[in-house]
C-alpha cells in the first residue's frame, strides 16, 4: 500500500517538470494604442517552480513612405519567481498610417547565455501580425555601446573599416564596454548576444588598428560556422 502511495505523489511531479521544461517561459509583445501613440509592452511569464535570472532585447524597427529608417534597442535584466506575470519597460512609438514597424523581442538566460524563447509583431497601419525576426535584421548594422574614448575610437574605426565591404553581413554587431581594472576596459563583440571576440583596452592606435583587423576576421569565422551549420540541415 505504501509503494502505491509514493508512485502517485511522484508521477505528477515528474510531469509537471517535464512541461516546465518544454516551455517555462513565455514571451509577448503586447501592444496598444492611443490616438498617434503605439506603446509596445514585452511582457513574461513563467510556468515553471522555477526562479530564473534572464536577460531581454527588444529591437524596433520603423520604416516611413520615404523609406527612411530607424532602430531603436532596449535591453535589460530582469528576474522571474516561480508563476510570476513580469511587464518589462515599454517603448512608445508615434505612428501614421504611412509606417512600417517591426519588433522582436529576445529571452536569454542570464547564466547560460542561451536562448530561451521569442516573440515578434509587425503592425501597418492600424493592422498587426507576427513577423519573422530575419525580416528585422538590417545589412551593416554597427550598434556602438562603447563608455569611453577608447571604445569610440576603436569603434569608429572598426565601423570605417567594416563599411568598406560590398557586401554586408545579414546580422547585427554589437560592440559593447566592460570596467576591468583601474582605466582598462574590456571591449567586447557581440553578434546575437553571444561575445564573439573581446579584449583589452589600450590607448595605443596601432593596438586599435589590430584589433580591428582581429575583430573582423573573427565575424568572419563566425558568419563561416554559421553558414556550414545552416548547409548541415538543407537535404
Amino acid at each position: 500500500m505504501k509503494i502505491i502511495t509514493s508512485i502517485f505523489i511522484i508521477l505528477p511531479l515528474i510531469l509537471f517538470a517535464q512541461a516546465s521544461d518544454e516551455n517555462p517561459v513565455e514571451a509577448n509583445i503586447e501592444v496598444t494604442q492611443q490616438e498617434n501613440i503605439i506603446t509596445l509592452q514585452p511582457t513574461l511569464q513563467n510556468h515553471s517552480a522555477l526562479f530564473f535570472e534572464y536577460n531581454y532585447l527588444l529591437l524596433v524597427k520603423k520604416t516611413d513612405q520615404n523609406s527612411n529608417l530607424s532602430v531603436n534597442k532596449q535591453s535589460g535584466k530582469f528576474t522571474l519567481e516561480p508563476g510570476e506575470v513580469k511587464k518589462l519597460s515599454t517603448s512608445q512609438i508615434n505612428q501614421t498610417e504611412s509606417q512600417n514597424i517591426k519588433a522582436v523581442l529576445y529571452i536569454r538566460d542570464e547564466n547560460k547565455n542561451t536562448l530561451i524563447t521569442k516573440d515578434s509583431i509587425e503592425i501597418k497601419g492600424s493592422v498587426k501580425a507576427k513577423v519573422e525576426e530575419s525580416s528585422l535584421f538590417i545589412e551593416g548594422l554597427v550598434v556602438d555601446e562603447t563608455k569611453t574614448k577608447f571604445g569610440k575610437d576603436f569603434y569608429d574605426n572598426f565601423f570605417t573599416a567594416y563599411n568598406q565591404y560590398p557586401q554586408k553581413y545579414k546580422f547585427i554587431i554589437l560592440i559593447s564596454e566592460m570596467p576591468y581594472r583601474g582605466q582598462t576596459s574590456i571591449i567586447q563583440l557581440k553578434i546575437d548576444q553571444e561575445v564573439i571576440y573581446e579584449f583589452y583596452s589600450n590607448p595605443n592606435e596601432e593596438y586599435s588598428k589590430y584589433q580591428v583587423g582581429m575583430a573582423l576576421r573573427a565575424i568572419a569565422k563566425y558568419a563561416e560556422d554559421k553558414e556550414k551549420i545552416k548547409q548541415e540541415f538543407i537535404y
